[in-house]
């Protein structure tokens, strides 16, 4: 009860709440309106139909991966990549930048949100390194699991329903609860370094591990929930953006749906404060 309590208090705009909210949901739209209206008059339905893709076998080979990549990777995916990179950049200032917003009436009343930020962009690239390696672990640890569990399936001669789909879903599973996992980690990180203005950032690693041991619910399964929260908004904001062309409501919805999404990251920054305030 106490901690649904939180979430509708924090759920009440302060001051700086429109600036913070606006301002990541303009770096989603503006920097991803290029390459997806490019994009529009490339990726169609002919793609990956054409006939030379209809016989082809699991895993591609790399004269059909080449095709594959000379339908997809043209010139709007090429911006929107630059989208992408672009926005990656933005939102570690951002974050850094809303960070200091939150943590105290008298910059919430005038701060900027992006100038403040970038004192924090080394030290958020050196975390962003530090997450990729943890994720490339991840990733081939889970890889080299589920190989063995499919050699010990045509050993032991499991269902086609257990050994086939089933396998691969819980795979898909364990990599998005893992990725998830490890995005909440560097945001605490990232939460802490500018929270605290903490320019040494080995030891921080050790402090979220302990800030998890102490609130489990307040600083991970929250935290968790809201970016899982956001990627799905995410996937939905591009399925609405797919089905743009057919009329104006799709669009709409696109944009409201990278609205909420910025809403839930400010929500997030502002319930972690009150955590980090409380510990």
């Amino acid at each position: 009860m106490a901690l649904i309590n939180c979430v509708v208090e924090l759920c009440k705009p302060v001051k700086g709440t429109w600036r913070v909210v606006l301002s990541r949901w303009g770096l989603y739209v503006f920097a991803m309106i290029p390459g997806l209206f490019v994009l529009t008059a490339e990726l169609n339905e002919s793609v990956g139909v054409r006939p030379y893709f209809q016989e082809l076998q699991l895993p591609l080979d790399v004269v059909d991966v080449n095709l594959l990549a000379a339908e997809l990777f043209g010139g709007g995916t090429a911006i929107l990549i630059f989208g992408v990179v672009v926005i990656w950049v933005l939102q570690l200032v951002w974050l850094g930048g809303a960070t200091l917003l939150f943590s105290s009436a008298e910059r919430q009343a005038k701060q900027r949100v992006f100038r403040p930020g970038w004192q924090y962009f080394g030290r958020y690239v050196r975390i962003a390194v530090f997450a990729l390696i943890v994720v490339v672990a991840a990733h081939m640890g889970i890889k080299a699991l589920f190989a063995m569990l499919s050699a010990r399936s045509e050993v032991e001669d499991w269902a086609f329903q257990t050994s086939m789909i089933d396998l691969n879903v819980w795979r898909v599973i364990a990599m998005f609860v893992a990725m998830t996992l490890i995005g909440t980690f560097a945001f605490w990180v990232r939460i802490m370094t500018a929270a605290d203005d903490r320019r040494d950032i080995r030891r921080l690693p050790l402090a979220v591990i302990r800030l998890f041991l102490r609130r489990p619910v307040a600083a991970l399964l929250f935290q968790f929930s809201a970016i899982a929260a956001v990627l799905a908004l995410q996937v939905v904001a591009l399925v609405c953006w797919r089905q743009s062309t057919g009329g104006l409501l799709w669009p709409v919805l696109w944009a409201a749906a990278l609205f909420f999404a910025a809403w839930v990251w400010q929500l997030r920054i502002r319930a972690a404060l009150v955590v980090l305030r409380s510990s």
